[in-house]
């Protein structure tokens, strides 16, 4: 295993000073870490992809239709770890749009210990019909596995960083937050499985405005590659922009593909 320093210098060499160039700053992390992985070296790199697809679709005296679509990939190579995660839901209710929901994130872990590492983490999101057009997180912090066992996971996030909005009612608030975040997963066998996340994003700048956003997800497979996926997901923001709810709720059900 060669030393953490090429790592550091790829960071310091693309450093900006301008807080107006702060996303870039993170892409830039996230670009940087992704190159500089060629450093670590391990004995076997490992990928795996997870596709996630529904659609439902209803007429006659109701007109609806409705598609869902997410994918993961986690790449690992010895103590370094690459994860990309998109989801997407739009909707139409009586051929008018009635949801359109986007999330892309990219993450990069480094494991220090077999159950403690360091991360970081960049998120984009657009949901007009909570109020705000864009959103990004930018976020750096420590991951500590609290348990691992065959059937049995629990890690925890705890870190923090910026978010940038443009929201729906003219403001574009900026503001540093903090992040605690919890991944349960049960294994009932191989390819099937029950999984908590759980995520509270205060704002350390506005007293009692913060997120927390949770989902839960079943998935029961069909064969060794597809499963019957089932998930509910809460998105709560206290403070939200003028003339929008607090919370919203998705339920989705659909086709998973794992590799």
């Amino acid at each position: 295993m060669v030393t953490r320093e090429p790592f550091s210098l790829c960071l310091q060499e693309r450093h900006l000073k301008t807080s107006q160039t702060q996303p870039a700053i993170f892409a830039v992390i996230l670009l940087t870490a992704i190159s500089c992985t060629s450093f670590a070296q391990a004995a076997k790199a490992t990928t795996s992809f997870t596709g996630d697809l529904g659609y439902v679709s209803a007429t006659g005296n109701t007109s609806l239709t409705t598609l869902s679509a997410g994918d993961k990939i986690v790449h690992t190579d010895g103590d370094w770890s690459l994860t990309q995660l998109g989801a997407y839901v739009y909707g139409k209710t009586n051929a008018k749009e009635s949801a359109n929901q986007l999330r892309v994130e990219g993450r990069v872990d480094y494991a220090l210990h077999p159950r403690f590492g360091v991360f970081v983490d960049g998120a984009f999101e657009r949901n007009p019909f909570a109020g705000f057009n864009r959103r990004t997180d930018e976020n750096a912090g420590v991951r500590w596995k609290a348990i691992v066992s065959p059937d049995d996971s629990l890690s925890i996030d705890v870190g923090g960083g910026l978010t940038q909005e443009s929201d729906a009612d003219g403001t574009s608030p900026s503001y540093a937050s903090a992040r605690l975040a919890a991944n349960y997963k049960h294994s009932f066998s191989k390819t099937a499985y029950f999984q908590e996340l759980a995520e509270y994003v205060p704002n350390l700048q506005t007293s009692g405005a913060y997120r927390a956003n949770s989902e839960s997800a079943l998935v029961a497979p069909i064969s060794s590659h597809v499963g019957i996926k089932m998930s509910y997901s809460v998105r709560y923001d206290s403070r939200p922009p003028t003339k929008f709810g607090t919370t919203d709720r998705v339920l989705t059900t659909g086709i998973q593909i794992s590799y």
